[in-house]
């Protein structure tokens, strides 16, 4: 005689391994919130000021000469990570003793523009160390501040502000542990179900054949 795997029995082979089903849905959901409760990564950056504009000295116009300086700080910007910048600032990094590759400063530094100024601004983020994010910002705007006005015909030369000497903290805000799991329980309840399924079919499938 066949052996029939119906609608009742299925639901009574899920009611018999519903057990495993709910644990699977606890490790789940218990994994992901774990993982997400963990303490969020925490990095440092820096940045440093600098002015950035041509001489207004016997200019008949200068509200002109300014609105020109400003388009041509995005030209300024960039050569910002041209190897003639980033291989000297490389260099005066390891004399003050942070190693680093040009490829890896080159991630790690970036030059913005204040709207409405003439300001730009180094940054650099990411960094393990609060005193080696201080180092790399003002290595890097002393180095463009030297070699950009070398690559760029008439760029004027940049004049630096202050060197920086704090770092801010940036957190990576994690996940919210929550939301994590219950996606966990719901997912370990679904792969719950779907393993009870097929091996509720293999064992009519082997009945069937015996």
């Amino acid at each position: 005689m066949e052996n029939q795997f119906t609608v009742t029995d299925l639901f009574k082979h899920m009611l018999r391994n519903a057990w495993w089903i709910i644990v699977l849905g606890i490790v789940g959901g218990g994994a992901m919130y774990v993982m997400n409760k963990q303490p969020a990564a925490t990095s440092y950056s820096a940045t440093r000021a600098m002015y950035v504009a041509k001489s207004n000295t016997g200019v008949k116009d200068p509200n002109s000469r300014i609105v020109a300086d400003s388009w041509l700080l995005k030209t300024y910007k960039t050569v910002a990570k041209d190897d003639k910048v980033i291989k000297p600032a490389v260099k005066t990094l390891k004399a003050e003793g942070v190693k680093v590759s040009a490829d890896t400063l080159r991630s790690e530094v970036s030059l913005s523009i204040t709207d409405g100024t003439l300001l730009m601004k180094a940054k650099a983020k990411g960094i393990a160390k609060p005193k080696q994010a201080i180092k790399i910002v003002n290595a890097f705007a002393e180095s463009y501040a030297e070699n950009a006005p070398k690559l760029i015909s008439d760029m004027p030369k940049p004049e630096l502000m202050t060197k920086a000497k704090e770092a801010n903290t940036d957190t990576m805000v994690a996940g919210s542990p929550k939301k994590a799991a219950l996606f966990g329980a719901v997912a370990g309840l679904a792969i719950g179900v779907v393993l009870a399924f097929f091996v509720g079919v293999y064992k009519n499938v082997t009945a069937a054949k015996n």
